[in-house]
């Protein structure tokens, strides 16, 4: 595989999966000479116009060789999953995904990592529940989206406005419940699955209740 097509494959990476991006925001945009030698030999196809190319490019194709050393051979796989898909997208499909990946690019550095978490966490996920969460949003209505995407938007803004003791501690009580989730086995997972949805479904119809008074 060629270097270019290499970065090709880190720079979707970023933009498919933005946990995967890399978190360092002071990688330096600096001239080739001071560049190691990992990332010589990775981006040696741009060594003889180096010097022309933009600040923000020299960045980002930094960031997406320094993502490429760290990467495991699973994620580069997954990596060239996500060149498949790209190439299969529309004109329209791929600059939705440029707009998101701007638009995450733009949020405070405590946004992003927040992102990055539940980005992780529906990955950690058993494969039966994230693909019950994708059918769930499919059979929204427009509305129902649009409240849910409020309901997500209050939450930030609670996070954001929540004391560094009081957010400490929820980090901490879910590192617990993930830690606990691990050592579940399946029927136990199933069973607490099962009672968090019955939950739901009660505050759902609390909340129906009070909307039709």
């Amino acid at each position: 595989m060629s270097n270019y097509r290499i970065l090709q494959l880190i720079l979707l990476a970023i933009v498919f999966n933005l946990s995967f991006y890399v978190q360092a925001d002071d990688v330096a945009a600096t001239n080739w000479e001071q560049l190691n030698a990992p990332e010589k030999k990775l981006l040696k196809s741009f060594k003889n116009n180096w010097n022309e190319i933009s600040p923000q490019r020299k960045e980002r194709l930094l960031k997406g060789a320094k993502r490429w050393q760290q990467m495991s051979p699973q994620q580069k796989k997954a990596a060239k999953k996500r060149l498949q898909r790209w190439k299969k997208m529309n004109p329209e499909q791929r600059q939705r995904i440029r707009k998101r990946f701007k638009k995450f690019r733009q949020l405070p550095a405590e946004e992003r990592q927040k992102i990055r978490q539940q980005r992780k966490w529906f990955k950690d996920l058993a494969p039966e529940k994230r693909n019950e969460l994708r059918q769930r949003w499919k059979e929204m209505s427009p509305s129902q989206r649009e409240a849910f995407r409020g309901r997500m938007k209050d939450r930030r803004l609670r996070w954001k406005n929540m004391p560094a003791a009081e957010k400490e501690r929820l980090q901490q009580r879910r590192s617990e419940m993930r830690s606990k989730q691990r050592n579940m086995s399946p029927a136990e997972r199933r069973n607490m699955r099962d009672q968090l949805r019955k939950r739901r479904q009660i505050k759902r119809q609390i909340r129906r209740e009070r909307f039709q008074r």
